[in-house]
C-alpha cells in the first residue's frame, strides 16, 4: 500500500460470514468506506484509520439494538426434533378442559378436590407433596378455566415457541409447584386452593425473565399485559382467588426465565433442549403419578 493511499484497519472481526455482510451494510448505510477481508476462518471489516472510532461505534450500536434478535428457536443438536413437531399448545391445554369435564367445578365433599387440592395442613404435616401438582389441574369454576385456557394458552404458546414444548411445560409446572409450596409456607395451616393460574403466571414470569437481560421492552410488557388481563378476568378478591399463589408463581417464573437467559448456551441446557419430547413425557408422567398417589392414599 503506497503512502498516498488511506490505511485501513480492522473495525470488527467475526467468524460468521452472514454477520460480516450485515456489518458491511451497517457501515454502508452510515456512509463509512470499508473493505471486507477474509483471514482464515475470520472475516475482518476494515475501515480507514481516521474513521475507525465511528465505524466501531456504528457496529457496536447495531449489535446492542439487535441483541437477541431474531428470537432463538432454541433447538439443540438434534435438528429432527424440531419444535414444530411437538404437540401443539391447544392440544395440551385441551387436556385441562377434558379433565375439568371429568372433575366438574368445586363442590363440597368432591372426591377430586378433597384428594387433589392444595391443603396446607396435609402438605406440611402429612407430607402429601403430590397436592402441589394435582391442584394445578383442578379449576373451581368455568371462569377460572376459561381464563387459563384463553390467556394462559396464548402465553404458553409463545413460551413454547421460544424454549420448546417439553422444556416450557417442565419449567412452568415446576415453577407452579414451587409457587404453590412457597404460598403454602407463607399462608400457614388451613389454606386450600386449586387452579392452573399459578402455572400461567409462572409462564408470564419466565417470558419476562428471558427478556430482562436484553432489556427488550416489548418482550417484557406483552407477557405482563397478558398476566394483567388474566388477573382482571379472575378478579383480585374472593375465596376462589389466590393472589399469593399468583404472585409466587410469577416470581419463581421470573427467576427461572432470568436464569435461562444466562445459561441458554451452556452444554447442560442444550442437552435438555434437544430432548423436548422426553421432558414433556416426564412432565405428564409426573402429573399422572401424582394423581395416582392422590386417589390411592
Amino acid at each position: 500500500m503506497s503512502d498516498h493511499q488511506e490505511k485501513y484497519v480492522p473495525a470488527g472481526t467475526t467468524g460468521n460470514r452472514y454477520q460480516a455482510r450485515i456489518w458491511s451494510l451497517v457501515l454502508h448505510s452510515a456512509g463509512i468506506p470499508h473493505l471486507t477481508r477474509e483471514e482464515g476462518a475470520d472475516y475482518l471489516i476494515m475501515a480507514p484509520e481516521d474513521q475507525l472510532a465511528r465505524a466501531e461505534k456504528e457496529i457496536g450500536r447495531f449489535e446492542e439494538e439487535n441483541y437477541n434478535w431474531p428470537p432463538p428457536k432454541f433447538l439443540g443438536p438434534l435438528a429432527d426434533e424440531a419444535i414444530d413437531h411437538h404437540p401443539p399448545t391447544i392440544l395440551l391445554m385441551g387436556g385441562l378442559l377434558v379433565f375439568h369435564g371429568i372433575t366438574g367445578p368445586f363442590v363440597e365433599h368432591s372426591n377430586w378436590f378433597m384428594a387433589g387440592a392444595v391443603d396446607s395442613k396435609a402438605i406440611l404435616a402429612g407430607g402429601e407433596w403430590w397436592r402441589l401438582i394435582t391442584a394445578l389441574t383442578l379449576h373451581a369454576d368455568s371462569v377460572h378455566l376459561l381464563g387459563n385456557l384463553l390467556i394462559g394458552g396464548m402465553v404458553i404458546h409463545f413460551l413454547s415457541r421460544l424454549l420448546g414444548t417439553g422444556l416450557s411445560w417442565f419449567l412452568l409446572v415446576m415453577s407452579g409447584v414451587l409457587g404453590n409450596l412457597i404460598n403454602v409456607i407463607a399462608r400457614g395451616p388451613d389454606h386450600i386452593s386449586v387452579g392452573f393460574s399459578t402455572a400461567v403466571f409462572a409462564a408470564v414470569g419466565i417470558l419476562c425473565g428471558c427478556n430482562l437481560r436484553s432489556l427488550t421492552l416489548r418482550g417484557v410488557l406483552l407477557p405482563l399485559g397478558a398476566g394483567a388481563g388474566l388477573l382482571a378476568m379472575l378478579g383480585t378478591s374472593g375465596e376462589r382467588t389466590d393472589l399469593g399463589a399468583h404472585l409466587w408463581g410469577l416470581l419463581v417464573g421470573l427467576a427461572c426465565g432470568f436464569a435461562w437467559s444466562w445459561l441458554k448456551d451452556s452444554r447442560w441446557i442444550r442437552f435438555f433442549s434437544a430432548r423436548q419430547l422426553y421432558l414433556l413425557a416426564c412432565t405428564l408422567g409426573l402429573v399422572i403419578v401424582s394423581w395416582l398417589k392422590a386417589l390411592h392414599s
